[in-house]
Order: C-alpha cells, then sequence, then structure tokens
C-alpha cells in the first residue's frame, strides 16, 4: 500500500488547528491509469474524516473514460471494502473528457472542466449519505429550471457497511457568463440585482417539492463563535472586534429569537413554508451573462461546506438564501468601497414582483437570518480568513 501525500496544507483540508495522528488509505481502486483512494485521517482525539483523493489528477478525464465507456449508463469499479459507482443521468459529452483540466484556484472542492462542455467536481471531505447538490440540481433539471447548469451524472463510494459516500458529480460547463462577486464589486447595478432576485424566487419554486428532513428550528453557531473567540490569542484581533462581539454574544442571541418571533407574529399565513433551498447563497455561486439583459446561472448547490450532509439536506425557510444573498452584497461593499444598499433594496423587489410576497413581509422574515448569517460568517472568517473578520464582525455590532 503506497503512502498518502500531507494533505493538511490544502485549501479544502477541513481539518485545520486539529493535530493529526495519521493519514492513511481506506481503500482505492485502479481506474484511468491512475487510483481512486479514499483516505482516512485520524486525529489525536481519536475522531476520523475520509477525503477523496486521486493519485495522478491530470488523468481525471481518462477516469471518466472509462466509467462511461461504450455510453455506459453505469458502472461498478471493486475496492477492498467497497465499490466506486458511476452513473449517467443525462446524455453524456464523453468525448469532451479526456481534454478536462483543473481550475487553478483551490475551494472546499476542486474542480476540472472542458471549456464550454463538461465540470467536473471531486468533493474532498466525504460524508455519508445522499449528496444535497445531486439530487438539487436532477431536480431542477427535471423542473426545466434555466438558470442551473445541465447535470450529466455523479459517481459515488459504498462501503461493506452500505454507507454511502458521494464523490462528485458531473455538469455543464457554462460559458458567456462572468463571475457575480467581480461584477457587483465594480457596479452594483440595481437592475442585474432585481433579475437576480427574481431568478431566486423562480429556484424557490423550482425546489419546492424536492423531499428533505424535517427541521424544528434554524442552527446558529452562536456557541462556536464564542468558543473561536475564546480559543484566539489575538487579542488585537480587529482592532478589539474580538472583545466587542465577545460581550455582545447575550444580546445577539436574544435579537435572533426576538426577530424569529416578530416573523411569526407579522405574517400569520407564513408566506415561507419550510422547504429545499440553496443553502449557501451568495454572489461567488452566480454567474451574470455578459451581453444584453441580465442572465444568471446559479451553481454550486452543496450547501455550506462546514455543516454536515443531514443538516445541508434539510426543510429550512428560502429567508435563508435571501439573507445570504443580501449579506453577500453587505461583503462586496465592504471590498469595493460601493454602496450596496440599493443593489439590496432592487434583490427585494424582484423577489417579491415574482413570489408575490410583499416587500415589508420579506424584510421582516429575512431579519433573523442576517444575524444567522453573519454569526456563521464569523465563525467561518475565523477558521479560514481572521483578516475578513472585521466584515461580519461590523455587521453584528450595528
Amino acid at each position: 500500500m503506497k503512502s498518502i501525500p500531507d494533505i493538511s496544507v490544502k485549501r479544502w483540508f477541513m481539518g485545520k488547528g486539529r493535530t493529526i495522528k495519521a493519514i492513511r488509505e481506506k481503500d482505492s481502486t485502479d481506474i484511468g491509469d491512475t487510483r481512486l483512494i479514499i483516505a482516512e485521517v485520524e486525529f489525536q482525539d481519536h475522531s476520523k474524516d475520509l477525503y477523496a483523493l486521486v493519485e495522478d489528477e491530470n488523468r481525471i478525464g481518462r477516469i471518466l473514460e472509462e466509467a462511461f465507456a461504450d455510453g455506459a449508463s453505469s458502472s461498478v469499479f471493486q475496492g477492498r471494502q467497497g465499490h466506486f459507482i458511476f452513473k449517467n443521468t443525462g446524455k453524456l459529452p464523453t468525448k469532451y473528457f479526456r481534454a478536462l483540466k483543473p481550475i487553478s484556484s483551490e475551494q472546499s472542492n476542486s474542480a476540472f472542466f472542458t471549456p464550454g462542455k463538461v465540470f467536473f467536481k471531486l468533493y474532498r471531505r466525504l460524508q455519508a449519505g445522499v449528496h444535497p447538490e445531486a439530487e438539487t440540481l436532477e431536480q431542477l433539471n427535471e423542473k426545466d429550471f434555466p438558470s442551473a447548469p445541465r447535470f450529466y451524472g455523479s459517481f459515488s463510494y459504498r462501503d461493506d457497511d452500505e454507507n454511502l459516500y458521494t464523490l462528485g458529480i458531473i455538469e455543464e460547463h457554462v460559458t458567456g457568463y462572468r463571475d457575480a462577486w467581480e461584477y457587483f464589486n465594480t457596479q452594483m447595478d440595481a437592475k442585474a440585482a432585481k433579475v437576480l432576485g427574481i431568478e431566486t424566487a423562480r429556484m424557490h419554486h423550482a425546489l419546492k417539492n424536492l423531499a428533505g428532513k424535517n427541521s424544528s428550528s434554524e442552527e446558529v453557531p452562536f456557541q462556536k463563535l464564542k468558543d473561536l473567540l475564546n480559543a484566539n490569542k489575538n487579542d488585537d484581533l480587529n482592532s478589539g472586534l474580538k472583545q466587542k462581539i465577545l460581550q455582545a454574544l447575550p444580546n445577539l442571541e436574544q435579537a435572533f429569537s426576538q426577530a424569529i418571533h416578530a416573523s411569526k407574529e407579522a405574517s400569520a399565513t407564513q408566506p415561507f413554508a419550510p422547504q429545499r433551498i440553496h443553502g449557501d447563497f451568495h454572489l461567488g455561486q452566480v454567474l451574470i451573462g455578459e451581453n444584453g439583459s441580465p442572465t444568471f446561472k446559479i451553481l454550486d448547490f452543496e450547501g455550506e461546506p462546514t455543516r454536515s450532509i443531514e443538516f445541508r439536506r434539510t426543510l429550512r425557510s428560502p429567508a435563508v438564501d435571501i439573507a445570504g444573498m443580501l449579506r453577500s452584497f453587505r461583503y462586496a461593499a465592504a471590498n469595493s468601497g460601493l454602496e450596496s444598499k440599493t443593489a439590496e433594496e432592487a434583490f427585494i423587489e424582484g423577489y417579491s414582483q415574482e413570489s408575490g410576497i410583499c416587500e415589508a413581509t420579506l424584510k421582516c422574515e429575512v431579519a433573523p437570518y442576517i444575524i444567522a448569517k453573519a454569526v456563521y460568517e464569523a465563525c467561518y472568517e475565523l477558521d479560514f480568513r481572521p483578516s475578513w473578520f472585521h466584515i461580519p464582525a461590523t455587521a453584528l455590532l450595528e
């Protein structure tokens, strides 16, 4: 058995700050003149995480070629402790697999593409269960939602204990669009923001009947934020914001509870019944058309990467997504120095126009989730980008 390279330095490694005891191969299979590997990371506290690795990532295209040879709708490759399973859910453009190349920037996962043809996402940290992105994309395709990529297929690993792990998905690579984060960092285009609000409402409508687990309440990581702040040894973090947030946390928890109560009181009809949502909705997950009237493609339906698979498949209020996008406009404003209020208002206007929910009700529904999103952001920044902590911290202190 070959040794596993050190993966702790990778952006997609989710165990930063934890002491690694060992990294070992749990299972593997030979395919495409390379190996697919399930790596097990054991930490000093005896907890374990699983990661998907490819011995030679330059051969990603050959892996898919072999898996879907001769137009196969599915194929299975044997490992020592389980099976690697490939499934074709649409008309795969197999002739473009060989040209797949990696996208240079590292995120929580890894991506490969053939321009304008195929996009392949390799999930890195693995969790047992049905992956939300695969089933969400399949639902949106079935509902003919035009602002999502076409979904072509997936591949997974099932161990001998019948635990299923999704390893990756294959979808259309979208061209003729640019990154919406970059776009709104150069101009807070109210017209485009309104169209994005309309498309967001249409996305929620298309996802309404997708099954998921009921959840009693929204999970807000107040305690995690407190723990991260107390563990941070930099007393001067972002000009004293650390102590200010610690002092404000009890009031923030109370403000969240009051906002949840107010939204229920203000709307006896409850315009937002819990349903499946995007779950990690922000400008970085959206592409905007480069020519003519604003058009959009919405990407990355896997949910917040630090949350469990189970949580990401729960039925939640669509107000969570709305709050995520409003916070993203604020992030763009903080990064660019532009004013985002007009774009935020236009986004709400567009959503209201398409959904039939009045703007005042929308704002009331969204208010508690703005707090929840900013708390999540603060945790994320402390974990991965401490220099950006001031953005959510400022919002929490407003």
